[in-house]
């Protein structure tokens, strides 16, 4: 280009101090830097006055080998611009005070610090370890009435995430909805991974409300990490049940790509049915109907500790038979059988099978500690009223309140520290 003629400018410049740092070359882009700034117009620059020594210019201990390059001769002034900062800050790895002085010395040109600048300062003072340094960073851009964008409050969401400081990640979350900035994609899966594990019901209740946010965006998320921790706090219940902790964790791989298990998950633990304690399990495989049970008896036993009594019992609905038939409609294979024994064998409840007419009131139920037998019973004039449709009858299952009022006494006297929640990270 120089020997053809032509002039460079400033995005020329900076296209070259872009490829020093994007190949970790930052030694090499600060002498370019330091060469072009001190000698200004009509100059040579020469491989080895590249990387000549220059303690106070080291970043990284990256050393470059030195390479027989052609002279560099400029006929122009350089200019440094913003970009041209926000380029070598980003080659400051984790100095926050050299990338802190890059920024001063921006402004004593004149140049003004747009976002990606202060974005960049909130990543390097995060990086040195200085969470709370990189919030007050954010801060401080509301307070000079510049507006935080999307990849700032993302930047400093990573930071948290990564400190495992879930709950101010979340903080930041909120505060971007306030001040109506929208998420995007990197935003939702970082936000997704703040918890490695859950421990109260309203931790499960936020991230599954980001993970509804998310899809109402439009963004596909991955959600099977997820779909593991929100096994694994299903789970808990199980806890001091004497089960194999490890027969459990094998558990995730059934579920399948079209899995809708988190929407019913997080349908089931919203606080608005607080007051409902029917579970809806028609259409789920055996596995999944699993979790929701246990999410809603994690859900209960939360409440109970907490000072919520029981007042009524839990009714899960299989689907709808025809009367007559042994096939439930909307219920996958084996999940009346998996649901009974995970209440009476794996959790001590006492269950009871009923049957409502759809369409025709509750009708009359009878309950029996015999699951396998058929429960509401019709008379066969009934069965036959209608040759070409037969009466549909609404398949459930019963849990009493007297019987989950025991089983929270019991799990409550044998072992208080395993129901209560796990400490809530800072």
């Amino acid at each position: 280009m120089l020997e053809a003629g032509g002039q460079p400018n400033s995005r020329c410049f900076n296209i070259l101090l872009h490829a020093c740092v994007e190949a970790c070359q930052y030694d090499r882009a600060f002498r370019l830097f330091k060469s072009w700034k001190e000698r200004g117009s009509e100059q040579t620059t020469s491989d080895d006055n590249l990387n000549s020594s220059d303690d106070s210019l080291a970043v990284h201990h990256t050393r470059v080998t030195s390479r027989p390059y052609s002279h560099l001769t400029m006929g122009v002034p350089f200019r440094p611009t913003t970009s041209t900062y926000n380029i070598l800050m980003k080659a400051c790895g984790a100095d926050y005070y050299r990338a802190k002085a890059l920024m001063d010395e921006m402004k004593t040109l004149g140049l003004s610090p747009n976002q990606i600048s202060w974005s960049i300062l909130i990543d390097v003072c995060g990086g040195s370890g200085n969470v709370a340094g990189a919030i007050q960073i954010l801060r401080s851009l509301h307070e000079t009435g510049i507006q935080p964008d999307v990849v700032a409050y993302t930047t400093a969401i990573k930071i948290c995430v990564k400190h495992k400081k879930p709950k101010l990640a979340f903080m930041l979350f909120a505060e971007m909805k306030k001040y109506q900035i929208k998420p995007n994609l990197v935003t939702y899966k970082t936000i997704l991974t703040a918890r490695s594990r859950y421990g109260s019901l309203q931790e499960v209740q936020q991230s599954l409300a980001v993970y509804q946010q998310m899809r109402k965006a439009g963004y596909k998320p991955n959600d099977y990490y997820l779909k593991q921790l929100i096994e694994e706090w299903c789970e808990g219940v199980l806890q001091n049940e004497h089960q194999n902790e490890g027969q459990f964790s094998s558990r995730i791989t059934d579920f399948g790509p079209q899995s809708m298990l988190l929407e019913k998950v997080a349908e089931h633990l919203q606080d608005s049915n607080a007051e409902s304690l029917s579970i809806d399990l028609q259409g789920l495989t055996k596995v999944e109907a699993r979790i929701i049970v246990l999410a809603v008896l994690r859900k209960i036993k939360e409440k109970y500790i907490a000072g919520n009594s029981m007042e009524d019992d839990v009714s899960i609905i299989l689907g709808l038979q025809e009367l007559g038939s042994d096939v439930i409609k909307g219920e996958s294979d084996g999940v009346k059988e998996a649901v009974i024994r995970l209440l009476e064998h794996d959790l001590g409840l006492q269950v009871f099978a009923a049957g409502s007419r759809s369409g025709r009131g509750k009708g009359s139920r009878m309950y029996s500690s015999s699951i396998g037998e058929t429960i509401e019973r019709s008379e066969s004039k009934q069965a036959s009223e209608s040759p070409t449709r037969r009466p549909m009858v609404l398949q459930r299952l019963k849990v009493t309140r007297e019987s989950l009022h025991h089983w929270l006494q019991k799990k409550m006297e044998s072992s208080p520290s395993s129901i209560t929640t796990t400490t809530t990270t800072q």
